[in-house]
């Protein structure tokens, strides 16, 4: 009974707004047919029933027509905004699994391969000029005292890795790579490495790969010469250029010097 007499109460605003407010207002107040466009009923019914669904009372909405406010019972539709969800999901999932997709695509190209080349390759001179050149101050510890700059260049790596593995044929020098470790009588090592060295991604692998562990060895020259007073630069310098040659150097360097080659650290650990 309450929310009757507020119905008709509305209706009675609604009436007098129209025929009496409304045609002696100012023009911004007067709807305009630009700004109110006559809006079939289906279709409101549905926006209605999908947006306010929730909250607004049984028959009853608002229809604008011609510029005018009008009534009208009709039946709550059973259009919800959850059905609505469920119907645009497979296009969104769709529209983001292509973007993703295309994403990895550019991330993982040829030629950001070829890019992370030149970084494992120029990359990882800056720290060897620093052990070299400036062994002793204070940047090249803070620099060179941590493992950063090698774990910096593991990733380059690893992106190399990864990358390589999604391109065509990314994954063929692996089928050849037994023949590699061959160990039978007529089988030929090098003439397999040398096949899979037809493949320029694999190329990229193999230079940073080496290239990372070359770093890794001239870290632990310097660090043994700054903590035993050993002269490092030009161990860490062959080591740079042809790799174990330079730690061999740096081992005979330890033997003229007097300083002798570091025994098992193992054992040393367990003694202490």
């Amino acid at each position: 009974m309450m929310w009757n007499n507020q119905f008709y109460t509305l209706v009675s605003i609604v009436t007098i707004f129209n025929t009496v407010v409304l045609p002696f207002s100012p023009a911004p107040l007067r709807p305009q047919a630009s700004t109110y466009p006559r809006v079939i009923h289906s279709d409101l019914t549905q926006v209605i029933s999908a947006q306010h669904n929730y909250f607004s009372p049984p028959n009853f909405s608002i229809i604008p027509s011609s510029g005018h406010v009008s009534l009208k019972s009709v039946h709550r539709n059973n259009f919800s905004a959850l059905s609505a969800i469920t119907m645009i999901e497979p296009s969104i999932m769709e529209s983001t699994t292509t973007l993703l997709s295309t994403t990895m695509q550019s991330v993982l190209s040829n030629e950001n391969i070829k890019q992370a080349f030149s970084l494992a390759t120029f990359g990882p001179q800056y720290l060897w000029i620093l052990m070299i050149v400036f062994p002793n101050t204070k940047i090249t510890k803070k620099i060179m005292g941590g493992y950063w700059g090698i774990l910096a260049f593991s990733f380059v790596h690893l992106f190399i890795v990864i990358a390589s593995a999604t391109q065509e044929n990314g994954t063929a020098p692996i089928a050849e790579f037994n023949g590699v470790f061959d160990p039978s009588p007529d089988a030929d090592p090098q003439a397999a490495m040398i096949g899979m060295m037809r493949y320029p991604n694999f190329v990229s692998e193999e230079w940073s790969h080496v290239l990372t562990w070359d770093l890794f060895v001239g870290r632990i020259i310097w660090l043994d010469g700054l903590k035993r007073g050993i002269f490092t630069p030009h161990s860490i310098l062959f080591c740079n250029l042809i790799g174990p040659p330079g730690f061999l150097l740096h081992c005979a360097t330890c033997l003229l010097t007097g300083k002798g080659i570091i025994g098992n650290e193992a054992e040393a650990l367990d003694d202490d």
